[in-house]
């Protein structure tokens, strides 16, 4: 097994498909009050309530090509 394959997560280690709504909105230069209200619009979440990065950003787009 080669050393990459080997590395194990760390205990401070971002996971972008499971974020909260503040390391998302840390991560993205928002306020978490957008965050929130962009749930409060749609945007998909976990059973958990964490945000995967890829989904908002996709969420986003699909917003954008719609108008809103």
């Amino acid at each position: 097994m080669s050393e990459q394959n080997n590395v194990k997560p760390g205990k401070g280690q971002l996971k972008p498909s499971a974020l909260t709504v503040e390391m998302a909105a840390k991560m993205l230069g928002l306020p978490a009050e957008i965050v929130r209200k962009h749930i409060e619009q749609g945007m998909p979440t976990a059973a958990d309530g964490t945000i995967n990065l890829v989904n908002y950003g996709a969420w986003l787009c699909s917003r954008i090509n719609d108008g809103n």
